[in-house]
């Protein structure tokens, strides 16, 4: 009944691939098929290698501005470094919806001859990948523009990379404890899922208490000590998720 359009079938060699990959790619090809996806969950993408580009060229104006607001020297340079990545990088929360974006389908991957973990792991490296990368070029150009120490400036930039891992957990962790997985329409789970929201207002609080609460520590503790106990404390609570997503999170995701 009615007309249907006729496609001509081409043979195509198909190359093998492990399990994992195989997992990630699917994530990454509904990430990069799907506009409302990227441009909600996303953005961070883009603006992270802007904002590398701007310092390469602002940058030497934005240290002398920086010189005159709080003193040539000043250490809070890499603090506030750190803490302007992590909210950048808040941009970026692909993982938190994942898991209701599989809808109604969601049973093909659960039937899967593959692991909950395995499954989880693949959103998780989606979301570490696509911030990773960008966090890095961001960083290496703050780097090489704006003054500081160079264990204060390496500091920052692992702060940063831990504060990628700890958000991809956390947005996890709320997308399965949050699951909407009868939408009519990918929208609802991206856009107005209660897992989303969490996990981008605990971002911005993470980045914002970063760099403020250095204005009360700074007088008892250096630049270089400061971010060190934030490394420590963010790893921590980085083990204490993975913990949880691969042990209690696995037993959601296969029960859901």
């Amino acid at each position: 009944t009615g007309s249907v359009k006729k496609v001509r079938f081409e043979h195509r060699a198909v190359r093998a691939q492990s399990t994992q990959r195989a997992l990630f790619g699917k994530e990454l090809r509904r990430f990069t098929t799907s506009p409302n996806y990227m441009l909600n969950c996303g953005f961070g993408i883009l603006m992270l290698p802007v904002a590398g580009i701007a310092l390469l060229i602002k940058g030497r104006a934005l240290a002398q501005l920086l010189d005159g607001v709080f003193g040539a020297g000043a250490d809070i340079v890499p603090v506030l470094l750190s803490a302007a990545l992590c909210l950048l990088a808040s941009m970026n929360d692909m993982a938190a919806p994942s898991v209701s974006l599989e809808g109604r389908q969601l049973w093909l991957a659960q039937s899967l001859p593959v692991t909950p973990w395995q499954v989880l792991r693949a959103k998780l490296n989606t979301q570490l990948l696509l911030t990773g990368v960008p966090m890095l070029f961001c960083a290496l150009c703050a780097v090489i523009t704006l003054p500081g120490g160079a264990a204060e400036m390496a500091l920052a930039v692992v702060v940063a990379l831990l504060y990628t891992l700890l958000s991809a957990l956390a947005a996890l962790a709320l997308g399965l404890r949050l699951p909407n997985l009868t939408w009519t329409n990918e929208i609802t789970p991206i856009k107005q899922g209660g897992s989303v929201m969490l996990a981008l207002f605990a971002n911005w609080f993470y980045a914002i208490a970063l760099g403020g609460l250095y204005f009360l520590c700074g007088r008892y503790l250096s630049a270089a000590a400061y971010l060190a106990l934030a490394a420590a404390i963010t790893a921590a609570v980085c083990a204490l998720l993975l913990r949880w997503v691969k042990q209690r999170g696995t037993r959601i995701f296969a029960a859901l």
